[in-house]
């Protein structure tokens, strides 16, 4: 798929195998533009935004053993630094960077980032979504994350991703990461994540894995709602498994997360638990069209920490047509039918995306 070749760039952009003493560059500019309607809806509270622009700016430099990589999102509700990373390039193989990431347990993120274009599909799965916009997963750290890839066995690349950093805090509004142009004062916890993945060759989609995480999440301003009443603080362990099968002109993947939550109140401690997985399958058809189908499924709803968050899908089925109607840009549009913890709502959207370098 053309998009394809975009993800391997992306990767290039911040992997250990780009090496050099010269002074290297890379600049990505991923504008997008979308209008969401919503109907047969009862459900009080939503994700959705009825209009979005947006502008997702990458940018790559690296000389010698050095590396930067930054990500800017500006939108019409936001401007936000999302990554901005220092690195240093300890073997052909491995780099440690230092500064604000995506977490390597979401695997949908690390691959599609805050680009459009980049995903086939509108949305990205509720489990993967990012915390401004309801996520239940904290998606933004800032601290140390270690990424690697090595062949192992005939043809086989091993690769791996390691972090550990300051976690964000849990407040009435959502997850709130840790702002570096804008840090605040409150009071920080840790978070530290993992993810490991073979595939058959070192430039194919193809592949499967391994993720975990351990992360504190602590409670800051004023509850609104019940279950946040004398809440202090969550540690929320996550085991996973993930995969995906490209073929020519088709695609199949998914992930599945187990999530064990600790939650402490003032004088009381909560154990509960909850599992979410998603599957999105992709085909392309002539004339430059994909179609695509996602299921998102969860177990155990009722889970105190889920409460926390009652915009969060519990199931969700979306579907839709992507036309790339010209070089690295594209056009889609979505039908979504969406349960959340307290209603549900179908939604249809269109939007337009593409690709600059």
């Amino acid at each position: 798929m053309r998009t394809h070749r975009l993800l391997f760039a992306l990767m290039l952009l911040a992997s250990p195998m780009a090496r050099g003493d010269p002074l290297q560059w890379e600049f990505l500019l991923l504008p997008s533009a979308e209008v969401v309607g919503t109907f047969n809806r009862d459900a009080p509270v939503t994700q959705i935004n009825d209009e979005t622009l947006k502008a997702d700016s990458l940018l790559s430099l690296q000389k010698g053993q050095f590396k930067f990589f930054a990500e800017y999102l500006l939108s019409d509700h936001e401007g936000d630094l999302e990554r901005f990373q220092l690195g240093w390039q300890l073997s052909s193989d491995t780099v440690i960077w230092i500064g604000r990431y995506h977490q390597p347990s979401s695997v949908w993120n690390h691959d599609h980032h805050h680009g459009q274009y980049l995903q086939t599909s509108i949305t990205r799965p509720d489990i993967d979504e990012w915390e401004d916009l309801g996520g239940v997963l904290p998606q933004h750290f800032t601290g140390m994350l270690i990424e690697s890839g090595k062949q192992v066995g005939k043809g086989w690349r091993l690769r791996t991703a390691l972090a550990g950093g300051i976690a964000p805090n849990i407040s009435s509004e959502g997850l709130e990461p840790f702002d570096l142009v804008h840090p605040s004062m409150d009071r920080h916890t840790m978070g530290y994540q993992a993810r490991a993945s073979l595939h058959p060759n070192e430039f194919t989609e193809t592949g499967f894995g391994l993720l975990v995480a351990d992360d504190k999440l602590a409670w800051v301003g004023t509850p609104a709602t019940p279950p946040q009443v004398n809440f202090d603080h969550a540690d929320l362990r996550l085991i996973g498994l993930f995969g995906t099968y490209a073929g020519d002109n088709w695609k199949i993947s998914g992930t599945v997360y187990h999530a064990d939550a600790r939650l402490y109140y003032v004088g009381s401690i909560i154990n509960d638990n909850f599992d979410v997985g998603y599957v999105q399958a992709e085909m392309r058809f002539p004339h430059e069209l994909t179609g695509f189908v996602r299921w998102e499924d969860s177990s155990g709803t009722d889970s105190q920490y889920l409460q926390l968050f009652e915009e969060f899908a519990r199931i969700r089925y979306i579907g839709g047509l992507r036309w790339d109607f010209v070089s690295r840009q594209a056009l889609t549009v979505q039908f979504g039918n969406t349960h959340t913890l307290n209603g549900k709502y179908d939604d249809i959207r269109v939007q337009w995306s593409a690709a600059f370098f």
